[in-house]
């Protein structure tokens, strides 16, 4: 009996990128069919509204593209439409990486992003600028054309917020029933509330890189690629073990 197919992977973007800002982190990912969907608002679905449904809608429809079970791995915003993939369909999800998205969503804690999404609604043009001049300050101009790829989503900032603003991260992760592996980075304040999440999922475990940022996922692609493809060949492993072997059937 031939072994199963690797399990798939799906990369799911954060806040302001697309899925094409991901492109380093998938080649990263070797013998497995890896997709990095576009969430609504963002990149070939900019034209829509972004809605944490619609996003989990996107996860699972690319997720149907490979076959039904994957494993789904986001960073940033991806973190928390990964977790609340898991939490509607744990069949559909094998297993969640989530990387920088440990600090559970509170209007307290979205207020300043909302006034940065009201300000790329009345002024695009002078947000856009001053949105890649940090980012290019703050990364690079290799990371930052990474990130620019597929397009900003500024303008959908203000409905990510309000869809994060109500989203229970904590309660989302406890009704997942499948493995999930937390990767921060060491100075991301996204980290504030990890070992609340670690405590929450049913069978979790945290890695903290040194050194690392909030965008880490993205400055390191190679490292995050590997972990993942590890995280993966893990559920391949277990899925073998767990398949019965096949009988030859007698001669009659």
């Amino acid at each position: 009996m031939s072994p199963p197919e690797p399990l798939p992977v799906i990369l799911v973007h954060g806040l302001r990128v697309s899925g094409a800002a991901l492109h380093r982190i998938a080649a990263s990912i070797t013998d497995r069919e890896t997709r990095c969907p576009d969430l609504p608002g963002h990149g070939t679905r900019s034209c829509e509204t972004f809605t944490m449904d619609g996003a989990v809608d996107a996860v699972l429809d690319a997720i149907d593209d490979v076959g039904g079970r994957a494993l789904v791995a986001g960073m940033s915003l991806g973190g928390y439409v990964a977790m609340a993939t898991g939490a509607r369909d744990s069949n559909a999800v094998a297993g969640l990486v989530v990387m920088c998205a440990t600090t559970q969503p509170t209007p307290l804690l979205a207020a300043p992003f909302r006034v940065f999404g009201a300000a790329t609604r009345f002024l695009p043009k002078e947000a856009a600028a001053i949105s890649k001049f940090l980012t290019r300050l703050a990364v690079g101009r290799g990371v930052s054309a990474d990130m620019e790829a597929g397009g900003l989503a500024l303008h959908s900032i203000r409905d990510v917020v309000n869809g994060l603003a109500a989203f229970d991260a904590l309660a989302a992760i406890g009704d997942y029933a499948g493995p999930t592996e937390f990767l921060n980075g060491a100075q991301d304040p996204f980290r504030l509330d990890e070992r609340r999440f670690v405590a929450a999922a049913h069978d979790a475990r945290l890695t903290v890189v040194d050194s690392a940022s909030h965008l880490f996922p993205l400055i390191q692609p190679a490292l995050v690629g590997r972990f993942i493809d590890d995280e993966a060949s893990k559920l391949d492993d277990e899925r073998a073990a767990s398949t019965p072997p096949a009988h030859p059937v007698p001669d009659r």
